[in-house]
């Protein structure tokens, strides 16, 4: 009973606690490895902290009060939906939550009455209508294949979802770049054009909020593409845990990031809508009909 308390609450309770911190550091080494990759030195890895305490120290610039409620609305969202996430509560109300997310950093931009901020956040507008419906496609499709919208049913799972829903992982590999802001789709917050996008009008402590809430958004997305593989795996009378497997995925992801991003120029707004999109459909319907064809929904 009490390993089952600790599993269900305790652990999940650490990782919310630490995600800030993974979070992070994670950011930190992506600058490292950019910088060795550009031939530079690069900033010490915990200069994401360095960052965000200075920001904290700095003396607010209020535009109006709107956009700091929005602002704040954005941070709790996130941290909100990462507790869904890691405590295993329905699926597609976490997904729906981390979009709310993002609709409250829109509407931050707009708030800000900034031409920047304006053009900032309607790319992060359109942004979302690209990844929105291919992240909910792939909570559907997790349906299918679980019977259920509760993240414990992916758990409890006969095989992981790697298994049944290889094309929808990838899917959700196309969106990454969007949803961890990396080049090609770093569109939003085209720091060359358009400085800090939704945010830009942020400083102070409300703009350490904002770089905090990354930290939080980049480990939402890693354990989201994680829940892929949380089966063990027996390989030559040996067995793997899942949670190894787990963190080897989203190992995986991150890399991936880091490549995709350095080796990748900026798209335009209208090519990333076509070729994210369309890809992405393409690659679900095709999963949609595996699953039909080998019997692996559950109704």
């Amino acid at each position: 009973m009490a390993d089952n308390m600790l599993v269900t609450y305790g652990v999940p309770l650490v990782l919310l606690i630490l995600s800030p911190f993974i979070g992070g550091i994670l950011i930190g080494i992506d600058r490292k490895v950019t910088a060795r990759l550009q031939n530079r030195a690069g900033p010490p890895i915990v200069q994401p902290f360095y960052d965000v305490l200075k920001l904290f120290g700095k003396e607010d610039k209020i535009v109006n009060k709107t956009y700091l409620v929005f602002g704040s609305a954005y941070f709790l969202t996130v941290i909100l939906s990462l507790g869904l996430l890691l405590f295993r509560y329905d699926l597609l109300i976490t997904t729906f939550t981390f979009g709310l997310s993002f609709i409250f950093l829109v509407l931050a931009g707009y708030s800000t009455r900034s031409q920047f901020g304006y053009v900032g956040a309607t790319r992060e507008l359109m942004q979302m209508l690209t990844y929105e419906p291919i992240l909910l496609f792939t909570v559907f499709l997790v349906r299918l294949v679980t019977g259920s919208f509760e993240i414990n049913s992916i758990y409890n799972a006969a095989q992981p979802l790697l298994f049944a829903l290889p094309l929808a992982l990838l899917a959700i590999f196309v969106i990454l770049p969007i949803k961890a802001r990396k080049s090609p789709f770093d569109i939003a917050e085209a720091h060359q054009e358009i400085a800090q996008g939704p945010e830009t009008e942020y400083s102070g402590k409300f703009l350490g909020l904002l770089y905090l809430t990354h930290f939080f958004e980049l480990f939402f997305i890693l354990w989201f593409v994680g829940l892929f593989y949380v089966k063990d795996l027996p390989v030559a009378g040996f067995v793997i845990p899942g949670i190894a497997m787990q963190v080897l995925l989203m190992l995986i992801a991150y890399v991936f990031l880091i490549v995709v991003d350095n080796a990748t120029a900026r798209l335009r707004v209208d090519q990333m809508l076509k070729q994210v999109f369309i890809l992405g459909m393409i690659l679900l319907i095709l999963n949609l009909a595996y699953i039909i064809v080998t019997g692996r929904w559950i109704a």
